[in-house]
């Protein structure tokens, strides 16, 4: 009575599978129900009735498969007759082709019922006949597998003898490291090998590669022991003077350095773990740090706001150790260049006033006093001119248009000539008259030669164009 109660159930979940479309596992569900009705004596009726109506379900289902797949195999088959007709040219895509074809008809046995015995046989005939093109290929992928076998071979040969060169006196950890990954790479290389060929020479190449490892391995624990013995030590670090513990630690990190890998799975957590017992040393110094960004932000409001001068920045800055490398030192310097560039903008335009301002207090329109300091005095000896020597104006100023880099009136291009001749012959001659050749001079010599007695536009447009030099010669 148990028995029957189980195919019942066995039979239900058939057909659950059969409803949501999983027919092959309600096939194999329905076949291990008809194995075990086999040791019933007498099967009931409503057990027999369930038993033919699955299996109706099953056999439905069955020729819709086949209705549905038979037309794919016939074509498969199709396929494989065509490919017998037309060999492809390349042996490596014919076999390639037909192991393609292969893999659908073997799909297809998997998701529906398979093949009939005729079409199976029609199938493994052909697909025999289509294999006979890649002979040649075969063979020659044989030659290649015999060939890499042998360069296997050859670099089991090399390892046995570096182990043999080197096992009285092994290199560090990291040269065996680097020495396996290249075997291992030109091993990958030298494939594939002859079925076999492949287990021994696995076998052989681990054997080889042994020693080695049992080697990394020693050395990396040793090197697992020092660097315990650092991480220990770190946490010993007891100095009430924090810098020196930070001295301290960086002598134990350069230790850490020089000692070998621990292996892959230590190496990280032990760094970490290293690094950790050192990072109370560093809250201090991070304060400190914090501490001077502060100062130097506060510094460069201040400057910007015109509150403390570019001398007192500087010198505050100076006492900056930490925070030399931050974006906020970074920063105010750039801020104390502009100031800098500002200053040195607004001093040449204030000289640059001035000097204009020099041909009003020629005139007497602006006091003397007002006049920059190094043409007081010649300002005050031209008062005392009867008239003015319009060419040795004219001297003055075009020799300032050609020490500033400015085009001369067409009129005066002689006295320009004159000028340059004058002016490359005192080079050669390294006669040079000072009292004529800078900017001051030669507005000195336009001083010297002026006189507001006979002042007109003339003399008013002359100096406009030295005006012009002087925007371009002060620097």
């Amino acid at each position: 009575m148990e028995t029957n109660q189980h195919l019942f159930k066995e039979l239900e979940a058939a057909e659950k599978l059969f409803s949501e479309g999983s027919i092959k596992n309600a096939q194999k569900k329905l076949r291990g129900v008809l194995k075990d009705s086999k040791s019933l004596k007498k099967i009931p009726n409503k057990l027999r009735h369930k038993i033919n109506a699955a299996i109706s379900k099953s056999r439905y289902f069955d020729e819709i498969s086949s209705f549905a797949t038979n037309p794919k195999r016939n074509e498969l088959i199709n396929m494989l007759d065509d490919l017998i007709k037309n060999p492809n040219e390349n042996p490596r895509k014919h076999a390639h082709k037909i192991h393609e074809i292969q893999t659908q008809w073997q799909v297809l046995d998997l998701s529906s019922k398979p093949a009939s015995k005729s079409q199976w046989l029609n199938f493994n005939d052909l697909t025999k006949k289509a294999w006979e093109p890649c002979k040649e290929y075969f063979d020659e992928i044989k030659q290649i597998k015999i060939s890499n076998a042998l360069n296997r071979k050859e670099i089991i040969n090399n390892i046995n003898n570096f182990v043999h060169d080197n096992s009285n006196n092994w290199p560090n950890s990291k040269n065996l490291i680097i020495f396996l990954q290249k075997t291992f790479k030109d091993w990958q290389k030298y494939a594939p090998v002859l079925n076999e060929d492949l287990d021994q020479l696995k076998k052989l190449y681990f054997d080889a590669r042994k020693p080695i490892n049992d080697e990394i391995k020693r050395q990396e624990d040793a090197n697992k022991e020092k660097k315990i013995s650092l991480i220990k030590k770190v946490a010993e670090i007891s100095s009430d003077d924090n810098e020196k513990n930070i001295s301290e630690f960086k002598k134990l990190k350069d230790e850490w350095s020089n000692i070998g890998p621990a292996g892959k799975k230590n190496e990280k957590k032990m760094w970490d773990e290293f690094n950790k017992n050192a990072d109370k040393f560093f809250v201090e110094r991070k304060q400190q740090l914090t501490d001077e960004v502060n100062k130097i932000c506060d510094l460069n409001k201040k400057l910007n706001n015109d509150e403390i001068s570019i001398s007192e920045v500087k010198s505050a800055l100076n006492e900056i150790k930490d925070a030399k490398n931050t974006k906020e030192f970074k920063n105010i310097n750039k801020d104390i260049k502009s100031k800098i560039n500002d200053i040195n903008i607004a001093k040449k335009k204030d000289k640059s006033n001035a000097y204009a301002n020099i041909y009003n207090v020629l005139l007497g329109k602006i006091e003397i006093d007002n006049a920059p300091s190094n043409f007081k005095n010649t300002i005050q000896n031209s008062l005392d001119n009867s008239e003015s020597n319009i060419y040795e104006l004219n001297y003055a100023c075009v020799k300032l248009e050609i020490l500033a880099g400015i085009d001369s009136l067409k009129k005066d291009q002689s006295i320009r000539n004159n000028i340059q001749l004058e002016m490359l012959s005192n080079k050669f001659n390294k006669n040079n008259n000072l009292t004529t050749n800078d900017m001051d001079s030669l507005i000195n010599h336009f001083i010297n030669n002026f006189s507001k007695n006979d002042a007109k536009t003339t003399h008013a447009n002359i100096w406009k164009r030295i005006t012009k030099c002087i925007d371009k010669l002060i620097s």
